[in-house]
């Protein structure tokens, strides 16, 4: 039995929350934020100034909750502006450069500067009031956005984008466009992707190309680790920011790579130096399909792929790509170049993800995970949908943004924590509750009596007891999957293989 408590990395790999998109660094859904929303409301809506509306959720103005920040394209300012998340007020705009649309996404953030790139410049801004600290005068043309990973584990984030058929790889903390290294590819590359496909603890970095191959590098050095065929979207300009997916899908420690098209999803495994890669399952017969975000359905602790196509949600079991679950009547768009991945959040309190998905051009509809049943539908933005479902954390609760094409940003909220959040940090002064996972068991104390509970993914208690002073609670007897723990007013993930 192995014990995994959820922690919070600022950008390493084991920090599950970390917040790229809606994403943890991988571009996946591993990480589900928990919240509980009786009833979701319209909180505002904002005019960005960029028909393409590819927005990020980041905490600009350092108060604790993400605020939505963006490309922008508008008379007066092409360049990148940032809104307050909680109410909405503009708090600030960097022009100078073009983002034509629609459909480019090109910004990401690290928890200090916001990485652009733009048609005529790459640049770097200070996340707090927008100032230009470097730019880079890059060639001319659409670019995918920036990923951001520290590979080398010293606290400060490598920054991962390309210019064409030039990947180029960036020192994130570096107040002067410093390239790390940069490779010249054999076409136009799609964004990069972050993943372990060696289980070492090394990170690679996957850049699709618009020929259908994937180019494989080292993180760190930029060294060629290995290319594939895997049919990738031959288009940057239908959907700049297509890419692909990492998650260990089968256990065995090692990321395998998802690729989805609009006719399939197929899941690779590297096979080491001498078999290379191959093809661990593949489905296909889609008309419409759209990237895929990754998250445990099935209880085993390994992730599952969730993915819109023709207008349903699939999710597919992560090991041999068999159907779990499927939605009828969702309608949600699912058209290359216009679907996105679906978005994952607990919205319902249930310890399970939910999907939330851009629907019928106008709305967004809410999906219960565990019973794919529609949860509520939400618009009509002003005119139709052109970025993915964002989450904005706000403090204590959360909310969601999806920009559209008349240049705004609809927000809906609020849906309070639903428990108490694992990746925070909390230290007392005193030791009056500890919990400590170790081989077959949990160890705990407490100076008073407390409960302990432990839950499985549908919400049932399958073990309950009360602890005062120090005790060892035995877990080898549970089956193997995800369960949640809660002790002294804190939830803790256990996996148990």
């Amino acid at each position: 039995m192995l014990g995994l408590v959820l922690a919070q990395g600022l950008y390493g790999p084991e920090g599950e929350a970390w917040p790229q998109y809606r994403h943890n660094y991988k571009r996946t859904g591993f990480y589900v934020w928990p919240a509980e929303c009786v009833s979701i409301s319209h909180m505002y809506d904002v005019v960005h100034g960029s028909i393409d509306e590819s927005i990020i959720g980041m905490d600009a103005n350092g108060d604790g909750a993400v605020d939505i920040i963006g490309a922008q394209q508008s008379s007066s300012a092409y360049g990148v502006k940032a809104f307050d998340g909680p109410t909405g007020s503009a708090l600030w705009e960097t022009g100078g450069d073009y983002f034509p649309g629609p459909g480019i996404a090109s910004v990401a953030a690290s928890d200090s500067l916001v990485f652009a790139n733009g048609y005529y410049y790459f640049r770097a801004l200070n996340i707090t009031d927008g100032a230009i600290l470097y730019q880079h005068d890059k060639p001319d043309g659409r670019g995918p956005s920036p990923a951001i990973a520290d590979a080398d584990g010293d606290g400060c984030p490598e920054v991962y984008t390309s210019y064409g058929t030039e990947a180029v790889v960036l020192d994130g903390c570096a107040s002067t466009y410093t390239p790390l290294w940069n490779y010249t590819l054999p076409a136009v590359a799609h964004a990069p992707a972050l993943g372990d496909i060696n289980g070492d603890g090394e990170l690679e970095v996957l850049y699709p190309l618009t020929n259908g191959e994937i180019y494989v590098f080292d993180a760190l050095t930029g060294s060629l680790h290995s290319s594939f065929a895997a049919g990738v979207s031959s288009s940057v300009d239908i959907f700049p920011d297509y890419t692909v997916a990492l998650g260990d899908v089968d256990g065995d420690g090692k990321d395998e790579v998802v690729v989805p098209t609009a006719t399939s999803v197929s899941v690779y495994k590297y096979a080491g130096f001498i078999f290379g890669w191959r093809s661990l399952w593949t489905v296909s017969g889609y008309t419409q399909g759209s990237p895929v975000a990754l998250a445990n359905r099935d209880g085993d602790g390994l992730p599952d792929v969730w993915v819109v196509h023709d207008g349903e949600l699939y999710v597919y079991k992560g090991t041999d790509g068999s159907l779990l679950a499927n939605s009828s009547g969702f309608n949600v768009d699912g058209v290359e170049g216009r679907g996105y991945p679906p978005t994952l959040v607990d919205l319902t309190g249930d310890r399970f993800p939910d999907v939330l998905a851009p629907s019928g051009n106008y709305y967004v509809r809410v999906l219960d995970g565990l019973s794919l049943t529609l949860v509520g539908t939400y618009g009509t933005t002003p005119y139709s949908i052109s970025s993915e479902v964002v989450v904005l954390r706000l403090g204590g609760s959360l909310a969601f943004a999806v920009g559209d094409y008349s240049c705004h940003i609809n927000v809906w909220g609020v849906c309070p924590l639903a428990w108490d959040d694992p990746t925070g940090i909390s230290e007392r002064p005193q030791r009056s509750a500890d919990l400590s996972f170790v081989e077959g068991g949990i160890v705990v104390f407490a100076s008073k009596p407390i409960t302990l509970s432990i839950y499985d993914v549908t919400g049932r208690v399958v073990k309950r007891v009360e602890v005062e002073g120090e005790r060892r609670i035995e877990t080898s007897d549970l089956p193997k999957g995800v369960y949640v723990v809660r002790f002294a007013g804190r939830t803790y993930r256990l996996l148990k293989r």
